[in-house]
């Protein structure tokens, strides 16, 4: 009988997806974190971080896509970005699209998962080598909080960190969902300023998805979660909203940029549409 090789994620005790692998392309213990790279005959090639799905070819861009392009648009001129974690570079790609983009810093704190996604990821991480994106190595939460001290100003902030609700460890993401960092965020966006950030699947994870929202909206004007399909990511995954100023409901009128396969204003209604839907709800 010939053998095969299978990566399972758990997302509760009682719901695990699997994926059948061909080759273990990286196995790395960082820093920070337990690295891998895995073959699969449907999705291409996939990173784990710590046993968790980041990221992989076959459906990123429907995530990096849907995580920029609403804001970006919605934003009368977003010249100066921020994405916190996204060290694959998907975020970075997305966001240099933009031609309104003088500066774009991409804060990770792992640089071997920037190295790896180079090597295994090259169509992510082309937006990397473009003049108008930083590196900023090291801790992200202290690094907002060093950029409020000297009145920094960002229009736009992406928090694309690993997941912070479910099993497994999360305590490289655990300081960018603390109340510190949430009113550092605050802070740090300009007037018309925009935080977008992931906030876990809606069908495993709603009592985190709830809580950050309620937290988000005792800091903001507009917060909305929206809700796409991401088929790595449980089916179902939910990105926030939150802006003192820009009504995500906004209609989305300036044109996106070329090179887009997922993302329209059409398919961003349906999923703000989506994130208002109750039956997330535990049934049992």
């Amino acid at each position: 009988m010939k053998s095969e090789l299978w990566y399972t994620e758990e997302y509760t005790e009682h719901i695990r997806f699997s994926y059948r692998v061909t080759d273990l392309l990286l196995r790395k213990q960082t820093s920070y974190q337990l690295l891998e790279i895995l073959e699969t005959p449907e999705f291409g090639r996939l990173m784990l971080l710590d046993g968790k799905v980041m990221v992989t070819q076959r459906d990123e861009h429907i995530y990096h896509e849907m995580l920029v392009h609403p804001a970006m648009l919605a934003h009368p001129k977003p010249e100066k970005v921020l994405v916190i974690g996204g060290g694959d570079g998907g975020s970075i790609r997305e966001i240099v699209r933009h031609k309104d983009v003088k500066k774009a810093v991409l804060a990770e704190i792992d640089d071997e998962v920037i190295e790896a996604s180079k090597r295994y990821f090259p169509k992510l991480t082309s937006g990397l080598s473009d003049p108008r994106v930083q590196l900023q190595i090291g801790d992200a939460a202290a690094f907002v909080a060093d950029a409020v001290k000297f009145n920094e100003k960002y229009d736009i902030c992406f928090i694309d960190c690993t997941d912070v609700a479910g099993p497994g460890p999360v305590d490289i993401a655990s300081s960018l969902i603390t109340d510190e960092f949430l009113d550092n965020i605050n802070t740090l966006l300009s007037p018309n300023g925009i935080m977008v950030a992931q906030s876990e699947t809606p069908v495993y994870s709603i009592d985190y998805l709830k809580r950050y929202v309620k937290r988000l909206s005792q800091r903001f004007t507009y917060v909305a979660s929206y809700v796409i399909m991401v088929p790595s990511y449980a089916g179902l995954w939910s990105l926030t909203w939150a802006s003192e100023s820009v009504d995500p409901n906004t209609v989305i009128s300036r044109k996106a940029p070329e090179g887009i396969r997922y993302f329209s204003p059409g398919i961003f209604k349906g999923a703000l549409e989506m994130g208002k839907v109750q039956f997330w709800e535990k049934i049992v």
